[in-house]
């Protein structure tokens, strides 16, 4: 039985949303985090607390010595890296684009009062695209950003 392309690029991405992706930063083309900036800060006082992240993709075309000529970013993994115990929490994997390749998403702030984990934390995106060339789609996956944000929780009252 033959995969078609789509098929084989479809396990590929799922394969490679279940595991910590490896990532490869190419020159190229990005998307861009909007929102939240560098320094925002995440209240997760009323232990209900919610990120907010707005993210822009990209569908361009571009050309590299691999014989890409088309970039498109298919999904983003959305996680939290506290900075100084390192923990890490996924907020989301996987997440697709709108027809306008922008991901507009609000997540549950995983830590609340008396985590170890409240303070500094590096608010990471991977990106992953798909890159088109003259054979089988090929993805592409990269860390996008990683500003840092305060997290924060007081007792409930």
């Amino acid at each position: 039985m033959q995969l078609s392309a789509l098929t084989a690029l479809a396990v590929f991405l799922v394969g490679s949303a279940m595991a910590a992706p490896a990532m490869e930063r190419q020159s190229g083309p990005s998307g861009t985090l909007v929102q939240p900036a560098g320094n925002t800060v995440w209240d997760n006082g009323s232990q209900f607390g919610l990120g907010h992240v707005v993210y822009q993709g990209v569908d361009q075309d571009y050309t590299n010595s691999q014989g890409v000529t088309h970039v498109k970013t298919h999904h983003i993994d959305v996680y939290l890296q506290a900075q100084e115990s390192g923990d890490i929490v996924y907020l989301a994997k996987g997440i697709a684009p709108n027809s306008d390749n922008i991901v507009d998403a609000q997540f549950q702030i995983p830590w609340g009062y008396g985590s170890s984990d409240l303070g500094d934390a590096r608010l990471v995106i991977v990106e992953t695209q798909q890159g088109t060339t003259p054979g089988f789609p090929v993805a592409i996956t990269f860390q996008a950003a990683a500003p840092l944000i305060q997290v924060v929780a007081g007792p409930v009252p």
